[in-house]
């Protein structure tokens, strides 16, 4: 279970619609999550999530500036180290295609319980970010989670590593491999070696991939040369459509 709860519905006053730049792709494109991510420098990108200041960075890009960026905490701790802090973050774009604003909120809480140390001592700082990523994700389009949500969001009493890799796990994956020029298919098969199409891989075998390539962008000493040689038509033969 995720620390990380919808506590209202999402708010988008107006569309994305055309984007001010030559043949740019649009939210309504099937590879529109990893055009967004094609954005994004290395740093902006932990374990292939996208990270709050890269989002920010990138939707002005797309959108135009930022006119309002706030927080409204509605629940404030009640204990240290083990409260729980329920924050509202709402945005609002001046686009830069003349189209009016876009505006869009969200909101989370966050379980000191659940945090790790320092973040544990920061339960409301913590819980605005997370906020904020989420309303530039919700604002963007994309099915994706930032690397903050990431932190310690799985409930320790809940096993999913029989479970099927998810969206976001193969959405990371490609971008890793993309940036690091890398054989999609050949580096998931180092790891789920019977695996026919990558719906076949496990969860927990998605992680040990991104654990992996997270060690080949740190040192390419350990890369075995055979993996070299991303292809973008990866996906034709091996995403199990």
């Amino acid at each position: 279970m995720s620390t990380i709860n919808d506590m209202v519905e999402e708010v988008v006053e107006d569309e994305l619609r055309d984007v001010q730049e030559p043949n740019a792709k649009q939210c309504t494109d099937p590879d529109w999550a990893e055009y967004v991510l094609d954005q994004l420098a290395d740093h902006e990108l932990i374990n292939g999530a996208p990270t709050t200041d890269g989002l920010r960075r990138v939707a002005e890009k797309i959108f135009g500036q930022i006119l309002v960026s706030d927080t409204d905490v509605i629940e404030v701790p009640k204990e240290a180290l083990k409260g729980k802090a329920t924050v509202k973050h709402t945005m609002v774009f001046d686009r830069i295609d003349g189209r009016g604003q876009l505006r869009v909120s969200a909101c989370v809480d966050a379980l000191g319980s659940s945090l790790p140390a320092p973040f544990n001592k920061h339960i409301v700082a913590t819980a605005c970010t997370r906020a904020e990523g989420k309303a530039l994700r919700r604002a963007l389009k994309i099915r994706v989670t930032t690397a903050e949500e990431l932190v310690a969001t799985d409930d320790p009493d809940e096993d999913n590593s029989g479970e099927p890799i998810n969206d976001q796990q193969v959405l990371a994956i490609n971008q890793m491999c993309k940036r690091n020029n890398l054989n999609v298919v050949g580096v998931v098969k180092d790891t789920a070696k019977s695996a026919k199409t990558i719906k076949d891989v496990k969860n927990v075998e998605g992680r040990f991939i991104l654990t992996k390539l997270s060690e080949y962008q740190r040192s390419k000493s350990t890369l075995d040369k055979s993996l070299v040689g991303y292809n973008e038509q990866w996906q034709e033969e091996f995403g199990g459509k």
